[in-house]
């Protein structure tokens, strides 16, 4: 091919989230030589968006606004853009769209890879038509792209999805600004307690009311000790409500969502992520390069990025007194948090680099393009 490959990025919406962060990343990294991305997102952003950190960097950013699946000019607009602006492959992220990006792909002939960002049991959550319309269009993509090596095993034995169309790339980071971050106990005011943060959005996946439980707990054992949770979402007033009904109104921070990440890592002691499921979490991987230890449930994939007792602590998922008693061992251990904290950034920095995932994903999209095109070759040579 003579010109760089065109990659459209087809996301779900632009909400602020791991899977939009990882789109932001490979954006921002892919070799523009070889490579010219797009970014399309189905569904408007709800709430807080990440459209102006795309459109910073320059690339075309096109949000369809569709209000649900069945509406036909989502289809027609989403294939008009590719057509306009000849795209070769269509990378997806996310439910929406994974099925609009799949099922345009097959009609118009060009390449789609997607990247399954959570566990089945994400998926299977969801409305039941979502779910059928997940899971059976996956035969529809030409690869699949599990963000954990668990991940991808639990598809192949729960879908049924063939090896040889799946593989792995964990989510990378660009971790620059948390790798800047100062190693050891952040600066505070005399008087101050250690702070633990969680960051997500507020929504069932994430089990917040689960931290503020075992922040009711630690505090018991440590009265200084203070809990911040970063973002926003529908479950918000519930989790307000339960700090005030639990005497924790001082003891809890809410802080919204906040664009300066490392700067509120950088003010904590400790990362919580008590989430009921997972795929392997940007937050966490995040958390860990700014060397913060961290605490998290054992969910999805979890397990290929923290070493338990080595980069941070696993607990059973749904479980306050085992979340509270491992935030209070690391409080009781500060020499051991700050080992714990080191140890992380260390492993995530090999292991999760956004330039080393970029490199695996351009390998990919160019290995599938080039056998779209000489399938195309083939099928166009006069029969002998």
């Amino acid at each position: 091919m003579s010109r760089p490959i065109r990659v459209l990025e087809l996301c779900s919406s632009l909400n602020v989230g791991g899977g939009e962060r990882l789109v932001h990343g490979l954006v921002q990294h892919l070799d523009r030589s070889r490579f010219e991305p797009h970014v399309v997102a189905v569904a408007a952003a709800r709430g807080n968006s990440f459209l102006p950190e795309f459109e910073r960097l320059g690339v075309p950013v096109r949000v369809i606004g569709a209000k649900n699946l069945w509406s036909p000019p989502i289809y027609r607009e989403l294939a008009r853009y590719i057509r306009q602006h000849q795209i070769d492959l269509i990378h997806t992220h996310l439910t929406s769209a994974d099925i609009v990006g799949r099922i345009v792909g097959r009609w118009l002939g060009v390449s789609v890879v997607s990247t399954l960002n959570n566990i089945p049991e994400d998926y299977e959550n969801q409305r039941v038509y979502r779910y059928w319309l997940e899971r059976y269009s996956c035969g529809l993509a030409d690869h699949l792209v599990a963000c954990s090596e668990r991940i991808r095993q639990m598809f192949i034995a729960r879908w049924r999805v063939p090896a040889a169309k799946t593989s792995t790339i964990l989510n990378g980071v660009t971790m620059d600004a948390f790798l800047a971050v100062p190693a050891g106990v952040p600066p505070r005011a005399p008087g101050e307690g250690p702070v633990v943060t969680t960051i997500g959005r507020m929504q069932e996946q994430k089990a917040q009311h689960l931290f503020i439980d075992a922040a009711r707990i630690v505090r018991e054992r440590h009265p200084r000790a203070r809990f911040m949770i970063v973002g926003q979402g529908p479950l918000e007033g519930q989790l307000k409500a339960q700090a005030q009904r639990l005497g924790l109104g001082d003891t809890v921070a809410f802080a919204g969502v906040r664009y300066d990440i490392p700067q509120v890592l950088g003010a904590s002691d400790i990362f919580v992520l008590s989430s009921a499921w997972e795929g392997l979490p940007v937050a966490g991987v995040e958390a860990m390069a700014a060397a913060r230890p961290v605490v998290m449930t054992d969910v999805g994939g979890v397990r290929d990025l923290v070493s338990d007792g080595v980069s941070g602590l696993i607990v059973p998922p749904g479980d306050a007194p085992a979340l509270a008693a491992a935030v209070s061992r690391l409080l009781d251990d500060e020499d051991g948090r700050l080992a714990m904290g080191r140890a992380g950034r260390a492993q995530v920095a090999r292991d999760f680099s956004i330039t080393a995932v970029t490199e695996q994903y351009e390998q990919l999209f160019a290995q599938i393009v080039a056998r779209k095109t000489a399938g195309a070759s083939r099928a166009s040579l006069p029969l002998s």
